[in-house]
C-alpha cells in the first residue's frame, strides 16, 4: 500500500490540476490513515483550500479527534506529500457518517462492477507498477465517482 501512495504525486502530476481528483486522493488517503475503527465512526466530507472536513457522530468523537489532529495531519501528509492538508476540521454530522458507512458497505457489495473512471485517470494510474496496487487505486477512484454520481442524482 505504501507503494500506491508513494506513486500518487507522479500520477497526479500526469493529470494536471483537478479538484475532484485531489479530493478523491485525499479521501482515499484519509480512509487508509484513519484505520478501521475510525472509518466506522467518521467520514470525510469536503476538501478545499488544503482543509479536510470530516464528519463525526458526536461531540465526544469531535473532542478526541481534535486532540489527535496533529498526529493525523502528519500521517496523512506523510502519504500525500507535505502541505497537501494543512487543517482538519471535525464537524458533528451523524447522518453523514451513517450515510457514508452505508454507501461503503454497498460499494463493497458491488466490487465486481466494471470501473467507470475516465481514460485519463486509467492512463495516469499506469505509472503504478504493481498491478494489485493500481487496481486498488482505480477501485478507490471508482467508489468516489459512484458516490459523486449518487449525490448528483
Amino acid at each position: 500500500m505504501e507503494q500506491l501512495f508513494g506513486a500518487i504525486p507522479a500520477v497526479l502530476s500526469g493529470l494536471g490540476a483537478n479538484e475532484s481528483i485531489d479530493k478523491a486522493v485525499v479521501f482515499a488517503a484519509w480512509q487508509r490513515c484513519a484505520g478501521q475503527l475510525l472509518r466506522e465512526r467518521i467520514s470525510p466530507m469536503e476538501f478545499f483550500e488544503n482543509r479536510l472536513v470530516v464528519a463525526v457522530a458526536d461531540q465526544t468523537w469531535q473532542r478526541h479527534l481534535e486532540d489527535l489532529s496533529p498526529q493525523m495531519l502528519a500521517k496523512l501528509n506523510g502519504s500525500l506529500g507535505q502541505g497537501t492538508v494543512k487543517f482538519i476540521e471535525f464537524r458533528i454530522d451523524k447522518k453523514a457518517v451513517n450515510s457514508d458507512l452505508a454507501s461503503r458497505e454497498k460499494a463493497d457489495t458491488n466490487k465486481d462492477r466494471s470501473l467507470k473512471v475516465s481514460p485519463s485517470l486509467v492512463a495516469a494510474a499506469d505509472v503504478i507498477a504493481d498491478e494489485k496496487l493500481r487496481e486498488q487505486f482505480l477501485s478507490a477512484a471508482n467508489v468516489y465517482l459512484a458516490k459523486q454520481s449518487e449525490a448528483d442524482s
